[in-house]
């Protein structure tokens, strides 16, 4: 049996829970190694699980990255890894002295490549060359990472998947209206344009209510004065359950997604195929790879990032128009089947094994 060792900096971010359903789907043997500790394992329980977090903490600065050289080549050689899949490219650099002649495997994600090298251009020069195949989830990424010093050749376009089995079509409901959004509340998920955008939408369409979960820095942006606004802070250990109902009491799923400050952007924005999934329709933004994976006009609406305006009206549309919101919800769900994430999580384990391969 194959053993892949998955290797981050952190096992997980509630926000990554794409990492943790790669390691679930694969047909291959998965071990978690985390550089810096636990975070949500009441949501995340892979086992077998290594972190090196400890070694860290006993260990002089001065002598920190060759600790954590030797331990994670000890525990690469004591679960027998046939593969290292390094996901996120904040950790590439610490894989590099003990893949020895194991495929090396690197996952971008978004920020990794695109907020990252705003301040660290050259950031992945020196790992570039070493790496056997990138993977990336959109084209989008795939060109910033290219421009980042990958060799185009090495470059996998494999977004992360939905999970179709979990996120079913259900009929749209009735009475007032929901407007939902999932995700982080930070600069690159456009919550002052959405919170904007909200002004026109609510003096159009009276009796709607916009529902939000998620958590962030711009939590305090969100008015607790405004009845028809709802904020719900991610549940854990029921995190997907969360995001599917809220997905199903909607009638529209906004993404207004845009560049951060730092050049952050979305290389594919997973909730707009959960909602499509789900018989949803999505109002999203011509932003990263978001194009890559909603059709506009046949399974959502698509407006310029950061302008309240087009996103209000495109919002708007949808609500008043029960008919659209029901012909792009519908079309949504064989849209989304595509990008399965048991269809995409076979396709990095055929990558592996042609790896595999190349190598004996």
């Amino acid at each position: 049996m194959t053993t892949v060792a998955h290797y981050l900096e952190r096992w997980l971010e509630l926000s990554a829970g794409f990492v943790a359903a790669h390691v679930e789907h694969s047909r291959h043997r998965g071990v978690v190694i985390s550089r810096d500790g636990w975070l949500n394992l009441d949501a995340f329980d892979h086992r077998p699980r290594h972190s090196l977090s400890p070694i860290r903490s006993r260990t002089p600065e001065r002598h920190k990255a060759r600790a954590l050289r030797l331990q994670l080549g000890a525990v690469l050689a004591a679960e027998r890894a046939d593969i290292v899949h390094v996901h996120f490219g904040y950790a590439a650099t610490d894989a590099l002295a003990v893949t020895r002649r194991r495929p090396f495997v690197l996952s971008l994600h978004g920020h990794d490549v695109t907020g990252l090298l705003h301040d660290e251009p050259d950031r992945y020069r020196g790992v570039a060359p070493h790496v056997n195949a990138v993977i990336v989830p959109s084209q989008f990424l795939a060109a910033t990472a290219t421009a980042a010093g990958f060799a185009e050749d090495r470059i996998c376009v494999v977004p992360s998947g939905v999970d179709t089995e979990f996120f079913t079509p259900t009929p749209l409901p009735d009475g007032p209206p929901v407007v939902a959004f999932v995700g982080r509340l930070i600069a690159k998920k456009g919550i002052p344009t959405l919170l904007d955008a909200w002004r026109t939408i609510g003096t159009a369409v009276p009796d709607a209510s916009l529902e939000l979960v998620g958590d962030g820095p711009l939590r305090g942006l969100i008015p607790t004065d405004d009845a028809r606004i709802t904020w719900h802070a991610p549940e854990p250990r029921r995190r997907r359950e969360q995001v599917r109902d809220l997905i199903r009491r909607a009638t529209v799923v906004v993404t207004p997604s845009e560049t951060g400050p730092d050049g952050d952007s979305e290389s594919l924005l997973l909730v707009n195929l959960e909602a499509a999934a789900s018989g949803r329709p999505v109002v999203s933004t011509q932003h990263g790879g978001i194009p890559e994976y909603v059709a506009t006009g046949t399974t959502g609406l698509l407006v310029p990032e950061a302008d309240p305006g087009a996103l209000g009206d495109a919002v708007i549309r949808v609500l008043q128009d029960r008919s659209l919101a029901m012909s792009l919800g519908e079309a949504g769900v064989p849209h989304a089947k595509q990008w399965d994430v048991r269809t995409c999580t076979s396709r990095v384990d055929d990558l592996y094994e042609e790896l595999l391969r190349r190598v004996k």
